[in-house]
């Protein structure tokens, strides 16, 4: 009985929230948020954006390191070299928008 008792409060506040929500009132959509949170993923915490190795970046992207380099020559995706020819360093950031398709707009630039 108190199982029902609790999903019918739980529907009923959820009900408030939402006419609050659509009201206008910040507190609904608070409420919503409380009562929404437990059947939400935890939030695993952001690493910064580091430089990867060509590995490194093809693994992150689910592809080859041969796929990596024939993007890396048709300049579908932006990457920094210590030197010309040397090893090539990519972004977490540039590799996700190589996997949305775009474009950089800037030329290769050289790592400092």
């Amino acid at each position: 009985m108190s199982d029902t008792f609790t999903a019918n409060g739980a529907a009923r506040a959820s009900g408030r929230a939402i006419a609050a929500i659509i009201a206008g009132d910040d507190s609904g959509l608070r409420e919503l948020a409380e009562l929404l949170a437990p059947y939400m993923p935890a939030q695993e915490p952001l690493e910064p954006d580091r430089w990867l190795t060509t590995k490194e970046a093809a693994e992150y992207a689910g592809t080859s390191a041969n796929s990596l380099h024939k993007a890396m020559a048709a300049r579908e995706i932006h990457f920094e070299q210590d030197v010309p020819g040397g090893r090539a360093w990519f972004k977490r950031a540039d590799v996700d928008a190589w996997r949305r398709g775009e474009r950089p707009g800037s030329r290769v630039r050289r790592a400092a």
